[in-house]
């Protein structure tokens, strides 16, 4: 529901019992998103420090699957604080806070699916888009794509990205490449994360 933007449906969601706290934070954090989304900034904060609690309370040892449940949580408060940040309007705090989410990202480990939700780089890549950094979310979309091969949202971020930059031969292409993936998706994008 957070990755397709479906925020009122996402809300009605009940909270995971209590004995399971990772998934109670992951809770708090797609909640988090929904509220900022919907311009809801103070419950936004409200979800992002439950999620933080919980991030903290969480002892180094605890896995989810290969990777620290802390850390992956670390991964949702940088996301989640970028995305309120960038709802306020303060894109230089929201890139900083993805920045950080994209290097948690990186750092971990390799599970056939990933054990974060979704790349990090797509919210990146829109900040830095709202912030007029055309060029750097060029090379965001264009990273993303090595390990996602022609992934639709990457796609559509970058071809915005060099519209944005006057390239207009190459966001054509890669626009004719966004059509092409998403053919038979039935969700309108206008950004590379909702």
């Amino acid at each position: 529901m957070a990755r397709f933007g479906k925020w009122d449906d996402l809300l009605k969601e009940p909270a995971p019992p209590g004995g399971l706290p990772y998934m109670r934070g992951i809770w708090h954090y797609t909640r988090g998103l929904a509220f900022a989304a919907t311009g809801r900034l103070e419950e936004a904060q409200r979800s992002r420090d439950s999620l933080a609690a919980i991030r903290d309370a969480t002892p180094e040892d605890a896995v989810e699957d290969l990777n620290s449940a802390k850390a992956l949580l670390s991964i949702a408060l940088e996301v989640l604080a970028g995305e309120t940040a960038l709802k306020r309007g303060d894109n230089a705090e929201a890139v900083k806070h993805l920045e950080e989410a994209v290097k948690g990202e990186d750092a971990s480990h390799y599970s056939e699916a990933a054990d974060w939700l979704y790349p990090a780089r797509h919210h990146l890549g829109k900040a830095l888009l709202a912030a007029g950094r055309a060029a750097e979310a060029e090379a965001v979309y264009r990273e993303d794509l090595k390990r996602y091969p022609e992934n639709g949202w990457s796609l559509y971020g970058l071809a915005r990205s060099l519209s944005a930059q006057g390239k207009t031969a190459e966001a054509a292409d890669a626009e004719a490449r966004f059509k092409r993936a998403w053919a038979k998706a039935d969700v309108k994008i206008t950004a590379s994360a909702f």
